[in-house]
């Protein structure tokens, strides 16, 4: 063996004593200490192009009133039409409440989807024989509970508001008018300072003529399909509905 490869082996092997002998003796590792003025003590906020779209109130409602018109949907009713179309008119004394009158006119016709069975054989129930749904008009508390800001760009951000909603109304047929509550949760997302789209939710209790009458409601194939019920002839229920109303909002 040459004298080179002695004198290499030998280093490797004082390398390979030193390593295991200060991995035995981590005491003797050394510490190092930071400045304490050099570490962190306390959190920094986050820098933007335009602070003052993350520090102000870009949309203020405090005595404005406020204008729109929506579709409206009821995912729980069977017999009649499930939509309406309709308007809110509305005031707000602060930037925490505000008052809306939420006028629907309910589109014409039955739910296709359940009355077509019912009027097979052998059913053969007419709905149409049953008291018609004209309108409904409901006053709502908004308590605007939050109000906040989507980032969409580095120079632009969308403005949100989020309320609960507690109303009372009244829902129109042909022949009386019935009592009704509701409450629910709705968003708006502003495209300016006055454009906005609204998305309400509600869940409403209502009174409403029963629409299955025994006997009366038979339809042509049945062996007495005269007289037509009078609408007084329907017994009253209460039921649950579950109404979505979506449209644009603007703030004069």
């Amino acid at each position: 063996m040459s004298g080179t490869q002695v004198t290499v082996q030998s280093f490797l092997s004082l390398s390979l004593l030193i390593l295991l002998s200060a991995a035995a003796n981590p005491a003797r590792a050394e510490v190092i200490d930071f400045p304490e003025d050099e570490l962190a003590q306390e959190s920094v906020l986050p820098k933007f192009d335009r602070s003052d779209s993350v520090k102000k109130r870009n949309i203020t409602t405090e005595n404005r009133f406020e204008i729109g018109g929506y579709y409206g949907f009821n995912f729980l009713e069977a017999i009649h039409n499930q939509s309406k179309i309709g308007v809110n008119v509305g005031y707000h004394w602060s930037e925490t409440s505000a008052f809306s009158l939420n006028y629907a006119n309910w589109m014409g016709g039955l739910n296709k989807q359940y009355t077509d069975g019912l009027a097979e054989t052998p059913n053969n129930l007419d709905f149409d024989r049953a008291p018609k749904l004209k309108y409904s008009l409901y006053g709502h508390y908004e308590w605007k509970v939050f109000y906040g800001k989507i980032s969409l760009t580095k120079q632009g951000v969308m403005n949100l508001s989020t309320y609960p909603i507690f109303g009372a109304g009244i829902t129109a047929y042909e022949h009386k008018n019935y009592p009704g509550f509701d409450f629910g949760v709705g968003q708006k997302f502003y495209f300016g300072q006055n454009l906005a789209l609204r998305a309400d939710i509600k869940l409403q209790y209502s009174q409403k003529p029963n629409p299955f009458l025994r006997g009366a409601m038979k339809g042509s194939t049945a062996t007495l399909p005269d007289p037509v019920p009078s609408p007084s002839d329907f017994k009253d229920k209460w039921e649950l509905g579950t109404i979505l109303d979506i449209g644009l909002t603007f703030l004069l």
